[in-house]
């Protein structure tokens, strides 16, 4: 469960973060902008010196819907390394989720390495990766975005292509934020009063 006044805070949070950009407090907003706002490094899988051929294959051929992306603190600067063999509103929403862990502060809950050198992925505890998915999704498709893209009567596939946000994510924030009801309730009080 979210901590009291968290989601109203992400609200602020994307609004603030937004006019630091120039942007409108409903403009699509791409992870690869918040990541250059925060001095945040990203790469692709290709990216990473030292990883073979066959590793990389794996990664986006064979295992990619195994992962999608991770974070790296190196001293005081991060790193995000995401996995290209998906989707463009995938990785915009996965680099966001990794982003949203970076704005919150929140610290890996473990991290490990084998005998023999390789890492173990670590992990943040399910609390942090709520509070992320909330972020993220509002610095996606904040409240005023839902409400542009009503008002402007898009259509969902036009929205989630401007947004470059997934079907789910656009469901889920539409859900999650009750814009769908509260317009449907304010035409309908509309309509009894006309």
């Amino acid at each position: 469960m979210l901590r009291r006044g968290f989601k109203s805070q992400c609200e602020r949070r994307s609004a603030e973060l937004r006019r630091g950009l120039g942007l409108t407090p409903d403009s699509p907003l791409s992870a690869m902008d918040v990541a250059r706002q925060l001095e945040v490094t990203v790469w692709d899988a290709a990216d990473v010196d030292g990883l073979s051929e066959g590793d990389l294959r794996q990664l986006t051929g064979t295992d990619a819907e195994s992962w999608s992306g991770l974070t790296l603190r190196i001293r005081d600067r991060h790193l995000v390394i995401f996995n290209p063999a998906q989707s463009r509103p995938r990785i915009n929403s996965v680099l966001m989720h990794e982003l949203s862990h970076i704005m919150l502060g929140h610290e890996l809950a473990s991290a490990g390495m084998t005998c023999d050198g390789h890492l173990i992925p670590s992990n943040y505890d399910q609390d942090q990766e709520d509070e992320a998915d909330w972020l993220g999704g509002t610095l996606l498709l904040p409240r005023p975005a839902l409400l542009a893209i009503r008002h402007a009567g898009l259509a969902d596939d036009q929205a989630r292509q401007e947004y470059q946000v997934s079907k789910e994510m656009l469901a889920w924030r539409l859900r999650m934020t009750g814009v769908d009801y509260q317009i449907a309730h304010a035409r309908n009080k509309r309509a009894r009063f006309a």
